[in-house]
């Protein structure tokens, strides 16, 4: 009898303290690690660039592998595509989103400084939707200094990345620099 009454007693006490504190909060994934996750791994498709000798935009083969960033949290994208004379060139990028992502630094992973942007505009992500990020570059320098301002449009869905890059031309006109559209390789 001493033994059930003290279990009752247990029994009572675990379930009034269950009920008395406070629920485990679930958290949200930052919308910026659900990109990162989206992005990892293996890819492969085009690069689309302007032909300066014929005029015309030409599409190569490319491969693009997406890692963390071996520097701070990120992303390290290796990019393999064909140059115009048909050999394999390499570029290793590192991309960093602040939690928000409200801004970003995109820039060669060899070099001291990446350059500044601002995420402005973004849709998508949810309910199975491909995320449309937008942004421009913010960075200033000393006055007589000139360097063109850069615009790049993401849209990340399950199974493609689309990745636009351009090039500010005048205060209203940004002009193509050149594409990627590729498909998670299998």
């Amino acid at each position: 009898m001493r033994r059930t009454l003290a279990l009752l007693i247990t029994i009572t006490a675990l379930t009034v303290s269950t009920a008395c504190s406070r629920p485990a909060r679930l958290t949200q994934p930052l919308e910026r690690d659900q990109l990162y996750s989206r992005m990892m791994g293996e890819w492969q498709g085009t690069l689309e660039v302007p032909d300066s000798v014929l005029g015309v935009r030409v599409k190569r083969q490319t491969k693009l592998t997406v890692l963390p960033a071996p520097d701070r949290d990120g992303l390290e994208l290796q990019f393999r595509y064909e140059d115009p004379s048909g050999h394999v060139a390499t570029r290793i990028d590192h991309l960093h989103f602040d939690g928000p992502m409200a801004t970003a630094r995109w820039g060669n992973s060899s070099a001291r400084w990446h350059q500044a942007f601002d995420v402005v505009a973004r849709d998508g992500g949810r309910n199975g939707l491909p995320l449309h990020l937008v942004l421009e570059s913010t960075d200033s320098l000393p006055e007589g200094e000139l360097r063109a301002r850069q615009r790049e449009t993401f849209v990340v869905s399950a199974g493609e990345v689309r990745l636009l890059n351009e090039e500010w031309v005048d205060d209203e006109t940004f002009a193509f620099r050149h594409a990627y559209v590729l498909r998670r390789a299998e």
